[in-house]
């Protein structure tokens, strides 16, 4: 049966970077996230008895070699479970830009996972599901659920999924997206999370922070304080980025583009303008705001030079099956 979903990205407030167990995708700390309205994958998956061989197609290209394959394990991981040996076509397109730190792979692979199990009729709820997209990318388990997301980290394959701390309805932040640079990064954050994990000094003491970070962000999202949101989700970041650019050899995601527009955002919270800032694995910025500034945080990134598009996200809802097939 062909199927049709629609997931969107999300940006993590206190960040993954770094898996305890490789093959099941168990990471070393939970995360909190929140889904990010309007930048989506949209993937169909049809499992049928046509095809002898699986095909990947996204964003109008054929995929072959690691790309191909790693959809394609996650296929078979679904097809295990369902009892399947049928071969499936896949198509998906992301409306954002891929593999430039936007969490494509998160959209992407939470798509995949809840189009492909219903296409082979699975009958599964949402944490289910999201402890299946897990193992295709760890971030994607958070794109299952809209609103504000916490991954448990668990020591298992069962106790390590995404639950909704809240939904898109619960409180209004908006996440303004400084694009500065929209090609693929050099290295991926897969790669990048093993290197920093065997080579940097700091990952243990950032691990434990993190965790202490997730207590301190969850009690402000409970009370609704966005500027203690702000500065956790901050701190957080520049942790996350230290552990990277002390890994051997450095990983340095960020563009003078990117340094730029940190020194700005502080500069605005002085005069008054609230916002803050993180960034993942990539060089693009992203800005929290309360609904009420994000028209002037806009107009301001529109002249700071390098920065090649701006993206106003609300908070985004839960992935779904959607009727709009790609083929």
């Amino acid at each position: 049966m062909k199927c049709t979903a629609i997931a969107n990205s999300n940006i993590a407030l206190i960040k993954y970077w770094g898996k305890a167990d490789d093959k099941l995708f168990l990471p070393t700390n939970s995360s909190l996230s929140i889904t990010l309205g309007g930048l989506n994958s949209h993937t169909t998956v049809d499992f049928s008895a046509n095809y002898k061989e699986d095909i990947v197609n996204i964003d109008a290209k054929n995929m072959e070699g690691e790309k191909k394959e790693k959809v394609v394990r996650h296929l078979n991981l679904i097809r295990n479970i369902a009892n399947s040996n049928l071969k499936a076509k896949v198509v998906s397109k992301n409306n954002f830009p891929s593999a430039a730190g936007m969490a494509s792979s998160a959209s992407g692979f939470a798509a995949l996972t809840v189009a492909a199990c219903a296409s082979l009729g699975m009958k599964l709820d949402k944490k289910q599901i999201s402890i299946i997209s897990r193992q295709g990318s760890g971030s994607s388990c958070r794109s299952i659920y809209g609103g504000y997301v916490e991954w448990i980290k668990g020591n298992k394959s069962e106790n390590s999924f995404a639950l909704q701390l809240a939904d898109e309805n619960y409180f209004d932040i908006r996440d303004i997206i400084a694009i500065v640079e929209q090609k693929e990064k050099k290295v991926s954050s897969r790669a990048g999370m093993t290197e920093t994990i065997k080579t940097c000094p700091l990952y243990s003491s950032r691990v434990n922070t993190a965790e202490e970070n997730l207590i301190k962000i969850k009690k402000a999202i409970k009370e609704k304080n966005f500027s203690d949101i702000g500065k956790i989700t901050e701190f957080d970041c520049l942790l996350m980025h230290a552990t990277m650019i002390t890994t051997i050899p450095a990983l340095l995601y960020w563009s003078p583009e990117t340094i730029k527009i940190i020194k700005l955002i502080q500069e605005w919270r002085e005069e008054g303008l609230e916002s803050y800032f993180t960034i993942d694995a990539g060089p693009n910025v992203h800005i929290l705001s309360l609904p009420e500034n994000a028209k002037e945080i806009e107009k301001r990134l529109k002249e700071i030079e390098g920065v090649k598009d701006i993206m106003n996200c609300n908070i985004g809802e839960d992935a779904k099956l959607n009727g709009e097939d790609l083929f």
